[in-house]
């Protein structure tokens, strides 16, 4: 609907049929390729667009579909059901209000103002439960409170505002269960930690089980740090401070100004003392440096994520490998004669990436491994396998 009055959406369809020849109407719009945020899927496009008054700011969404014409209000249903933060209170006919809100900014609709909508630039014709719309159009909601009437005496009103593409819903990257190697507690239920570090930018995962029906993120944080010794933490206030991650001589710790953190890609939103989580979610920290800034504080880590060994004792570590050259140009060799045949070698980069894998023979044989093909650079060497797990740093000149 372009109005909560009846009498004045009549109104506007008779003045209207003057109003578009005496009106060059340029209603504020965005290029499709500019859209960050696609929903739906088809060949067909069509630009959603919302200006608020309060604060005066137009936000951009992109729709896809297959059929040759969809309804308005087809459309905004599934924006309303894709996107939690886009709110459309609507009756069948007549829209009272669309609301913003990703927690940390809230955009509504002015007290006294009314829902308008153009379609292409011009003011729709049809209630927003019959006006359909093709490939190429794009829809325009503004709160006449934030337009520009151009014409008083036939209300017609643009809206200028610049349009910005609405960032999409963060797609965090993450890790499947079956993935993790180190387990923490016991129970049903099973939740995946994640820590991405921004020197070197890597990613490393835990699991935690728990019997009870939701955990707080500190329990989880709390019992990998008495089971491993290699990570550690601190918080003051209710916020994480400091998450590091100790293995030999590698040391993970904070890059930038802050921890973040989101649990099932969203930002979360209670402290980390406060938070709960249940069977299946996964928490994930990540330092602000590193991360891909979404706009309005929401941020998404997108490196691989890799899962932590299980810990080994300092003595196991430094009899069971060795590895020379190390710096190395054109090889190394290492030594794993102390582990079981059939055990898995890789070799990764610090994004997690694996550049190559080998198999122990159980000769006692070491194990060459190429690096004249390797940028020079840090990369690590993990030997795995049914009971153990255990990793050497690498250095490449």
């Amino acid at each position: 609907m372009r109005f909560k009055n009846f009498t004045l959406l009549f109104l506007l369809g008779i003045f209207g049929m003057f109003s578009s020849n005496l009106h060059a109407q340029q209603d504020a719009s965005i290029n499709p390729a500019d859209i960050r945020y696609w929903i739906g899927e088809g060949s067909n496009e069509v630009m959603f667009i919302v200006n608020w008054a309060e604060p005066d700011t137009a936000l951009a969404w992109g729709f896809r579909f297959s059929e040759e014409t969809i309804t308005v209000k087809e459309m905004m249903a599934q924006i309303d059901a894709a996107d939690y933060r886009f709110t459309m209170d609507a009756t069948d006919t007549y829209v009272s209000n669309l609301t913003f809100d990703d927690g940390y900014y809230q955009l509504n609709g002015s007290e006294y103002g009314f829902w308008m909508y153009n379609v292409n630039g011009e003011m729709a014709w049809e209630y927003y439960d019959t006006q359909i719309v093709r490939n190429g159009d794009y829809v325009k909601w503004g709160d006449t409170e934030c337009g520009t009437i151009i014409d008083p005496e036939n209300w017609v009103y643009v809206w200028e505002k610049e349009v910005v593409a609405v960032y999409p819903l963060a797609e965090d990257a993450t890790i499947a269960p079956e993935e993790i190697l180190y387990w923490v507690g016991e129970g049903p239920n099973e939740v995946v930690f994640i820590v991405n570090w921004a020197e070197p930018n890597i990613a490393l995962a835990w699991g935690y089980r728990f019997s009870e029906e939701s955990v707080l993120v500190k329990d989880v944080m709390d019992a990998i740090k008495e089971a491993d010794g290699r990570f550690d933490y601190g918080a003051g206030a209710g916020m994480v401070d400091e998450i590091k991650f100790i293995a030999g001589d590698q040391i993970y710790a904070l890059a930038g100004m802050w921890w973040m953190y989101v649990v099932n890609g969203q930002m979360a939103w209670y402290g980390y003392d406060e938070q709960t989580v249940v069977n299946g979610d996964y928490i994930k920290f990540g330092d602000e440096s590193c991360a891909t800034d979404l706009g309005h504080w929401n941020y998404v880590w997108e490196t691989p994520v890799w899962p932590v060994s299980v810990n080994t004792s300092v003595n196991e570590s430094a009899s069971s490998l060795a590895m020379f050259p190390n710096p190395a140009t054109s090889y190394t060799q290492l030594d794993a004669r102390n582990w079981n045949a059939n055990a898995v070698v890789t070799v990764s980069d610090l994004q997690g990436r694996i550049l190559g894998s080998y198999t122990l023979s159980g000769n006692n044989e070491p194990v060459m491994i190429e690096t004249s093909n390797y940028e020079a650079g840090v990369y690590f060497v993990t030997v795995s396998d049914a009971t153990r797990c255990q990793t050497l740093k690498l250095v490449v000149k």
